[in-house]
């Protein structure tokens, strides 16, 4: 039986049998074994946190540069109340005063930081002041063991600066977002604003060689059934980022929603074109004992709402990831926080709602005396 490796955040373990590996894939996060959470007092009330949780302050200083089909910010669930994405961050001194407030409860305590939301690197002045206000925080006791931005590239064009900002500011990796080797297949997917270099190839791949001289890039590709859909695809696609020096790739599943969200176009867009992991995993390693000629397996993680199959393909560190968003709302209905998030009305909260587990709120302001 393989051994798990427990980390703050997920767990690894390395099947020793094909039969191992099966289980693996059949009970994916299910797998996954909650550990005891920490006591802290925060806002006036006791809570409860999952070890290794991360923070979120939700990017979301300007639209976004481009309009993804499968943008998780546009789905709203059945028992939701609004979207953060749709309320913009207009007073940033007020924002990043927050921020200070926000963290200072958890001072001591080892937190993922997230970079992500919207697209944070489209106001490049925002990231900047946010990248300042985390180091503040910082200086100031807290901890974040481990840092990612979760980005389309698009800010990295104009301001490149933002690259060696980021490297001081200590980014563990940049995950950056691309969804066909092919631009024209990945603007049909990804939907770059028409005044976005980055939806041009030789555009991003200067881009991406650029960023390589300050931070560690793994790119993240979701499979669609219009984009990135077989292993032959996912090979051709491993061989062009190989080509950029892009060591590190992620192909993830559109997340399993399982009717908990309510219809629109971009849950219609996800259910129609969900590739299933399953397939691509069995056609990668069928059985420990023969697996597809130049993959080797690695181990597989285990999340509580994600799993993933963690391969070697030609020098390069190949990841597959599924989700389920019931798993996440499951995990989240435990009473136990799986992640702090910092939303863009001030609202502190333990999930992407801003009206759903609710740490703190900004005070309403006092209504202006009547004459």
């Amino acid at each position: 039986m393989a051994s798990p490796m427990t980390s703050s955040r997920n767990q690894f373990r390395v099947a020793a049998t094909s039969a191992e590996l099966a289980q693996f894939r059949q009970q994916a996060w299910r797998l996954y074994q909650p550990v005891a959470p920490v006591a802290v007092e925060a806002f006036g009330h006791p809570w409860q946190l999952r070890p290794g949780l991360t923070f979120t302050p939700f990017a979301n200083a300007v639209r976004c540069t481009a309009h993804c089909a499968f943008c998780s910010e546009e789905l709203q669930r059945y028992d939701g109340h609004q979207l953060t994405a749709k309320r913009l961050i207009d007073d940033y001194p007020a924002y990043f005063a927050r921020l200070q407030a926000v963290l200072r409860p958890f001072r001591g305590l080892p937190l993922g930081l997230s970079l992500s939301g919207l697209e944070a690197t489209a106001e490049p002045q925002w990231l900047r002041e946010l990248l300042a206000s985390l180091g503040a925080a910082e200086a100031e006791g807290s901890v974040f063991d481990e840092k990612v931005l979760y980005t389309n590239g698009s800010g990295f064009v104009l301001s490149p600066d933002l690259a060696p900002a980021l490297q001081d500011f200590g980014l563990t990796r940049l995950e950056l977002s691309r969804c066909h080797d092919d631009e024209a297949v990945n603007q049909q997917i990804m939907r770059f604003n028409r005044n976005q270099p980055m939806r041009h190839n030789a555009v991003y791949a200067a881009t991406v060689r650029t960023l390589h001289q300050h931070l560690a890039v793994k790119n993240s590709c979701i499979l669609t059934r219009a984009g990135i859909a077989s292993l032959p695809d996912v090979e051709r696609y491993l061989a062009w980022a190989a080509g950029l020096g892009v060591r590190r790739v992620v192909f993830r599943e559109l997340s399993r929603l399982e009717g908990s969200y309510l219809p629109n176009r971009f849950t219609e867009w996800i259910e129609a074109e969900r590739v299933p992991i399953e397939p691509l995993l069995a056609a990668v390693v069928p059985t420990l004992e023969e697996p597809r000629p130049g993959w080797q397996y690695a181990g597989s993680t285990f999340g509580y709402y994600y799993y993933n199959e963690h391969y070697r393909w030609q020098g390069t560190d190949v990841i597959f990831e599924t989700s389920s968003y019931p798993a996440l709302q499951a995990a989240n209905a435990t009473g136990v926080l799986q992640k702090l998030i910092l939303h863009s009305d001030g609202t502190l909260a333990g999930d992407w709602d801003p009206d759903s587990h609710v740490l703190s709120r900004l005070d309403a302001p006092a209504a202006a005396p009547r004459p």
